[in-house]
């Protein structure tokens, strides 16, 4: 059953949820997308939008190995993480 939130709620929950993945508390996400913790916090509450800070954001996430999708189409979004296979750790060892 889907939940019954606006885009802008929905779009502000997949980052909340996407900053938890990636181990980032708001000020961290923030410092890393060059936008203020309050900015973080709109974005998450489905307050601000804006497709500057948007782009910084992902920007920041996906350098933390964090890739956030959305699919107009149907309606959903994913949160996908990226980490080091038990052979690439091997490797740094």
């Amino acid at each position: 059953m889907p939940l019954n939130l606006s885009n802008s709620e929905a779009l502000g929950r997949t980052y909340a949820a996407a900053r938890m993945l990636a181990g980032l508390d708001q000020a961290n996400l923030a410092e890393r997308a060059g936008v203020s913790a309050g900015t973080v916090s709109n974005v998450e509450r489905g307050r601000d939008s804006k497709a500057d800070t948007i782009k910084a954001i992902r920007r920041a996430l996906v350098g933390e190995g964090v890739l956030v999708a959305f699919s107009r189409n149907n309606g959903l979004a994913s949160v996908t993480i990226s980490f080091a296979s038990d052979d690439e750790e091997d490797e740094g060892e």
